[in-house]
Protein backbone atom coordinates (compact mmCIF):
# COMPACT_ATOMS: atom_id res chain seq x y z
CA UNK A 1 0.00 0.00 0.00
CA UNK A 2 1.24 3.48 -0.80
CA UNK A 3 2.18 5.83 2.05
CA UNK A 4 -0.27 8.63 2.95
CA UNK A 5 0.09 11.90 1.03
CA UNK A 6 0.43 15.32 2.69
CA UNK A 7 -3.31 15.29 3.54
CA UNK A 8 -3.16 11.85 5.14
CA UNK A 9 -4.94 10.13 2.24
CA UNK A 10 -3.85 6.80 0.81
CA UNK A 11 -4.31 5.93 -2.86
CA UNK A 12 -5.92 2.55 -3.43
CA UNK A 13 -6.35 1.18 -6.94
CA UNK A 14 -9.13 -1.30 -7.69
CA UNK A 15 -10.42 -2.87 -10.87
CA UNK A 16 -13.06 -0.88 -12.74
CA UNK A 17 -16.57 -1.90 -11.78
CA UNK A 18 -15.47 -3.68 -8.62
CA UNK A 19 -18.30 -4.68 -6.34
CA UNK A 20 -15.92 -4.56 -3.37
CA UNK A 21 -16.78 -1.94 -0.79
CA UNK A 22 -13.76 -0.08 0.50
CA UNK A 23 -14.12 2.07 3.61
CA UNK A 24 -12.14 5.29 3.27
CA UNK A 25 -11.48 7.48 6.28
CA UNK A 26 -8.68 9.28 8.04
CA UNK A 27 -7.48 7.82 11.26
CA UNK A 28 -9.82 8.80 14.08
CA UNK A 29 -12.64 10.04 11.81
CA UNK A 30 -15.64 8.40 10.28
CA UNK A 31 -16.02 8.19 6.52
CA UNK A 32 -18.78 10.35 5.13
CA UNK A 33 -21.61 8.27 3.68
CA UNK A 34 -21.58 8.21 -0.11
CA UNK A 35 -23.74 10.85 -1.73
CA UNK A 36 -27.00 9.35 -2.88
CA UNK A 37 -28.92 10.66 -5.84
CA UNK A 38 -32.37 9.70 -7.14
CA UNK A 39 -32.31 6.43 -9.03
CA UNK A 40 -32.17 7.19 -12.78
CA UNK A 41 -35.03 5.58 -14.74
CA UNK A 42 -32.64 3.37 -16.75
CA UNK A 43 -30.99 2.02 -13.59
CA UNK A 44 -34.41 1.48 -12.01
CA UNK A 45 -35.47 -0.48 -15.12
CA UNK A 46 -32.34 -2.64 -14.95
CA UNK A 47 -32.81 -3.23 -11.23
CA UNK A 48 -36.45 -4.23 -11.75
CA UNK A 49 -35.39 -6.67 -14.47
CA UNK A 50 -32.70 -8.18 -12.23
CA UNK A 51 -35.23 -8.67 -9.42
CA UNK A 52 -37.69 -10.28 -11.85
CA UNK A 53 -35.01 -12.70 -13.06
CA UNK A 54 -33.11 -13.46 -9.86
CA UNK A 55 -35.43 -12.43 -7.06
CA UNK A 56 -35.03 -9.56 -4.63
CA UNK A 57 -32.99 -11.49 -2.04
CA UNK A 58 -30.51 -12.83 -4.60
CA UNK A 59 -30.00 -9.36 -6.09
CA UNK A 60 -29.40 -7.97 -2.59
CA UNK A 61 -26.91 -10.77 -1.89
CA UNK A 62 -25.02 -10.19 -5.14
CA UNK A 63 -24.91 -6.43 -4.57
CA UNK A 64 -23.94 -6.99 -0.92
CA UNK A 65 -26.73 -4.86 0.50
CA UNK A 66 -29.60 -5.55 2.91
CA UNK A 67 -32.51 -7.57 1.54
CA UNK A 68 -34.81 -4.55 1.63
CA UNK A 69 -32.42 -2.24 -0.25
CA UNK A 70 -33.29 -3.20 -3.86
CA UNK A 71 -36.98 -2.59 -3.12
CA UNK A 72 -36.24 0.82 -1.59
CA UNK A 73 -34.21 1.78 -4.67
CA UNK A 74 -36.89 0.54 -7.09
CA UNK A 75 -39.69 2.42 -5.33
CA UNK A 76 -37.64 5.59 -5.00
CA UNK A 77 -37.73 5.52 -1.18
CA UNK A 78 -33.94 5.85 -1.15
CA UNK A 79 -31.39 7.30 -3.49
CA UNK A 80 -28.55 5.35 -5.02
CA UNK A 81 -24.85 6.05 -4.46
CA UNK A 82 -22.60 6.08 -7.54
CA UNK A 83 -20.83 2.89 -6.39
CA UNK A 84 -24.13 1.04 -6.04
CA UNK A 85 -25.32 2.35 -9.41
CA UNK A 86 -22.20 0.91 -11.06
CA UNK A 87 -22.72 -2.39 -9.23
CA UNK A 88 -26.31 -2.63 -10.54
CA UNK A 89 -25.14 -1.94 -14.10
CA UNK A 90 -22.29 -4.46 -13.79
CA UNK A 91 -24.64 -7.14 -12.46
CA UNK A 92 -27.14 -6.38 -15.24
CA UNK A 93 -24.37 -6.85 -17.80
CA UNK A 94 -23.24 -10.16 -16.28
CA UNK A 95 -26.76 -11.61 -16.20
CA UNK A 96 -27.51 -10.35 -19.73
CA UNK A 97 -24.30 -11.97 -21.04
CA UNK A 98 -25.12 -15.21 -19.21
CA UNK A 99 -28.56 -15.27 -20.83
CA UNK A 100 -26.87 -15.05 -24.23
CA UNK A 101 -24.95 -18.23 -23.41
CA UNK A 102 -27.45 -20.19 -21.25
CA UNK A 103 -31.16 -20.33 -20.60
CA UNK A 104 -32.07 -18.48 -17.36
CA UNK A 105 -32.40 -21.64 -15.27
CA UNK A 106 -28.90 -22.81 -16.24
CA UNK A 107 -27.50 -19.29 -15.75
CA UNK A 108 -28.72 -19.34 -12.12
CA UNK A 109 -26.94 -22.65 -11.54
CA UNK A 110 -23.77 -21.37 -13.29
CA UNK A 111 -23.57 -18.43 -10.86
CA UNK A 112 -23.24 -20.75 -7.86
CA UNK A 113 -21.26 -23.62 -9.37
CA UNK A 114 -17.48 -24.09 -9.15
CA UNK A 115 -15.85 -22.86 -12.33
CA UNK A 116 -12.46 -23.93 -13.68
CA UNK A 117 -11.91 -20.55 -15.35
CA UNK A 118 -12.24 -18.95 -11.91
CA UNK A 119 -9.76 -21.27 -10.22
CA UNK A 120 -12.52 -23.53 -8.88
CA UNK A 121 -14.40 -20.68 -7.22
CA UNK A 122 -17.98 -19.84 -8.02
CA UNK A 123 -18.88 -16.75 -10.04
CA UNK A 124 -20.74 -15.35 -7.00
CA UNK A 125 -17.63 -15.72 -4.81
CA UNK A 126 -15.48 -14.20 -7.53
CA UNK A 127 -17.80 -11.20 -7.87
CA UNK A 128 -17.42 -10.52 -4.16
CA UNK A 129 -13.69 -11.08 -3.95
CA UNK A 130 -12.28 -9.85 -7.25
CA UNK A 131 -15.02 -7.93 -9.03
CA UNK A 132 -16.69 -8.35 -12.39
CA UNK A 133 -13.78 -8.60 -14.82
CA UNK A 134 -12.88 -12.23 -14.08
CA UNK A 135 -16.53 -13.27 -14.21
CA UNK A 136 -16.98 -11.56 -17.58
CA UNK A 137 -13.85 -13.35 -18.87
CA UNK A 138 -15.30 -16.68 -17.70
CA UNK A 139 -18.59 -15.95 -19.47
CA UNK A 140 -16.70 -15.02 -22.64
CA UNK A 141 -14.72 -18.28 -22.44
CA UNK A 142 -17.95 -20.25 -22.02
CA UNK A 143 -19.50 -18.44 -24.98
CA UNK A 144 -16.45 -19.27 -27.12
CA UNK A 145 -16.80 -22.96 -26.18
CA UNK A 146 -13.45 -23.09 -24.36
CA UNK A 147 -12.79 -25.68 -21.69
CA UNK A 148 -10.44 -25.07 -18.80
Amino acid sequence: MAPPNENGWVTIRVAAGSLAKLPVARRGTKAAPPAKTPVPPEVRRRLSWLVSVLGNNRVAELLQVSRSQPSRWRTGKEGLAAESRRAVIDLDYIITRLHEVYVPEVAKVWLTSPNAFLGGGTPVETLRQRGVLDVIAAIDAEAAGAYA
